[in-house]
């Protein structure tokens, strides 16, 4: 049991570590240029214009996991009486995460936001 709470905490903790860095990566990009971003990054799934004139690109970033389920059954043939712990079907988690940049009419990234329960970085 300790070890798997040792295991637990470590995933954890390297998950905080991760947003981290993702948010350090897109604070790096406020000022520079979005043309710079766009050869590093690759074209934004959608564009749209604000109130401002300010443009915001936006990436959208998804996938499922999944996760094999811990079961506990009764019956069929086993030794002694039917019953078995084992892996049953699998738990599926959607893993997404939208990149979201303002960018002002010079071309400048002005500000950045993220939105989703996998923005960490890569």
């Amino acid at each position: 049991m300790k070890t798997v709470l040792i295991v637990f905490s470590l995933l954890f903790f390297s998950g905080c570590a991760s947003h981290e860095k993702f948010v350090q990566r897109y604070n790096s990009w406020v000022g520079q240029d979005i043309d710079t971003f766009i050869k590093t990054v690759g074209y934004p799934d959608t564009t749209y214009k604000l109130p401002n004139h300010n443009t915001v690109y936006v990436y959208s970033r998804s996938r499922l996991v999944t996760y094999p389920s811990m079961g506990f059954g009764f019956g069929g043939y086993g030794y002694p009486f039917g019953y078995g712990i084992g892996y049953s079907t699998a738990d599926v988690e959607l893993k997404q995460c939208k990149l979201y940049l303002e960018v002002n009419r010079k071309g400048k990234i002005v500000r950045w936001s993220s939105r989703g329960n996998n923005c960490v970085s890569e």
